[in-house]
């Protein structure tokens, strides 16, 4: 008896000194959104190679991939584990340790990524060889995706070939900071760029002009106004509890003696499960043709132009789902929770995967310098994969 708990506890060491090494390497790629992360991408093939289990790579943008795995039979009812590569940049933040290399101190592991969420991607390789493949009587889908902090871009390329899926996955997990918390519903995330082309003239002759900047303003005051309406829908299960309105970025003019002929702006909306956010966009096209109009009767080669430049929809899994009774079990607890963040959850969720976000690590580490990720979090993640992969034999 005394020596299958030492032996327990030596897998332990070792599963723990195997994941360290698995975390320091992916921390080590600088897999920023938006560049390319075909070497971190071609790690992850390699290393599944090793443990015998075949992945391939699924290219979106240039330079960018996906990586897909499918490990057990051609079976329903099997689980997707999901996580995304890429990391956010590190310019302008004040790093005491090298942002790129892990750095292990007092139980935590700093690296940029190793909360947000190359902590989850290294829990679940260090399990792929502990995987009986000859016992599993579902299948286990490895997903790993990049440009998720941009708009879940990545994931997005992807869909088209998730869709065509057969058999499909009957759960998926997606395994962002939540520390360890089952989360069911989230926020969705939709960014908008809005350009106003007026005409240019000198400022002392001001109706030769149209000023871009103006109607920019006025479209900023309707954003707000919309904004004042939106925060009456109260959903509680958010912090802030109404769909948000962000007015993020915004460029125009080049002198203040010129009327500017130019006005850039981008604005997000974060929205609740239940927020119309069709009707909401179809409000904003309505003014924007409005003030288009007035620019157009002052001159005729003024325009307005809207685009979208990505939408990823919020997640909503309902309380009574068996994907919530199962993870619960796993998990010993009753609790179920909301975040505002946005992640891929919605997208799984659509193609018809009872979805839930569930990973270690806390959100507020994510984004900052001196990110972090605690033992503790990593162990309670292998726990719980540990049972997930169980209930596939």
């Amino acid at each position: 008896m005394i020596w299958k708990k030492e032996l327990l506890t030596n897998n332990l060491i070792i599963n723990k000194m195997n994941l360290k090494k698995i975390l320091s390497k992916l921390i080590s790629y600088a897999t920023i959104s938006e560049k390319s992360n075909l070497e971190l991408a071609t790690f992850i093939i390699n290393f599944l190679k090793k443990n015998g289990v075949n992945a391939q790579k699924i290219q979106g943008e240039k330079g960018r991939f996906n990586v897909f795995c499918k490990i057990g039979p051609e079976t329903e009812g099997g689980i997707v584990l999901s996580g995304h590569m890429d990391v956010v940049p590190v310019q302008g933040q004040k790093w005491t340790h090298n942002p790129f290399k892990m750095t292990e101190k007092n139980g935590k592991f700093f690296g940029r990524g190793s909360a947000d969420m190359k902590g989850f991607i290294a829990v679940v390789l260090s399990l792929i060889k502990k995987i009986k493949v000859s016992k599993m009587q579902k299948p286990l889908f490895l997903i790993f995706s990049y440009d998720e902090e941009i708009g879940c871009l990545g994931i997005q390329k992807l869909v088209p070939f998730l869709k065509k899926l057969d058999p499909k996955p009957k759960f998926c997990i997606v395994g962002e900071p939540t520390e360890m918390k089952i989360v069911n519903q989230h926020k969705g995330k939709k960014n908008y760029f809005v350009e106003f082309h007026g005409i240019e003239a000198h400022s002392s002759l001001i109706d030769d002009g149209v000023n871009a900047i103006k109607f920019c303003s006025q479209f900023i005051n309707f954003l707000e106004r919309k904004q004042m309406s939106i925060k009456k829908d109260i959903d509680l299960n958010f912090n802030p509890n109404f769909t948000t309105i962000n007015v993020g970025k915004i460029l125009g003019g080049t002198a203040v003696n010129i009327i500017p002929n130019n006005c850039k702006l981008e604005f997000e909306v974060r929205d609740t499960p239940r927020f119309k956010n069709e009707k909401f966009i179809n409000q904003v096209k309505e003014y924007l043709l409005r003030l288009e109009t007035e620019m157009k009767s002052m001159n005729s080669k003024c325009f307005i132009e809207f685009n979208e430049q990505n939408n990823f929809p919020p997640l909503k899994t309902e309380e009574d789902s068996e994907i919530i009774s199962f993870s619960s079990k796993l998990l010993r607890t009753n609790s179920i929770n909301s975040v505002s963040f946005g992640t891929e959850a919605g997208i799984f969720s659509q193609l018809g995967f009872e979805t839930i976000v569930c990973g270690p690590g806390s959100i507020r580490q994510a984004h900052k310098p001196d990110e972090y990720i605690e033992l503790n979090q990593l162990q309670k993640c292998e726990d719980f994969l540990m049972k997930v992969i169980s209930k596939l034999y």
